[in-house]
């Protein structure tokens, strides 16, 4: 199996997905009277993307074909990784606004933590807590940003 395969497939959804930010961005006000507005950031990363999409497109078509690594395809481990990931992911947009924030995060953290290898106990806990109620402190407090409090106001 040669990567020419791949490198296409990823260049098509690249480029797709850029089009998609590229047309989503035109919705929002491109300049405002203080600077770039919502949708100049988005614009000009979705250029680049799509920039950067063709050239893999075209190095996956008409380049040389590279022969795939030994170990392209995950191990099982790699797949339930991949399914943790994902699972925490539909979890999270399912409970931020019922449970904030904080709660959600931590059980986020505490659960990709543990499912993505083989941490300390402590720093698991510790980053557990630092990246769910110091983040919001932080953004909250500090930011002035307003997260999702939640059921308990956390």
């Amino acid at each position: 199996m040669t990567m020419r395969r791949p490198y296409q497939i990823t260049g098509v959804l690249l480029l797709a997905f850029a089009v998609f930010v590229a047309v989503e961005s035109l919705d929002l006000r491109y300049y405002t009277t203080l600077g770039p507005g919502p949708g100049f950031f988005p614009f000009w990363l979705a250029l680049i993307l799509g920039g950067l999409a063709i050239g893999m497109l075209i190095q996956g078509s008409f380049g040389a074909a590279e022969p795939a690594p030994a170990d392209f395809f995950a191990s099982r481990t790699g797949y339930l990784r991949m399914g943790a990931v994902a699972l925490a992911l539909v979890a999270i947009t399912a409970l931020l606004e019922r449970l904030g924030f904080c709660l959600t995060m931590l059980g986020m953290y505490l659960f990709l933590l543990y499912a993505l290898g083989r941490q300390n106990l402590i720093l698991t806990a510790l980053v557990s807590l630092g990246g769910s109620f110091g983040v919001y402190y932080v953004f909250v407090h500090w930011l002035q940003v307003p997260l999702p409090a939640g059921l308990f106001g956390l």
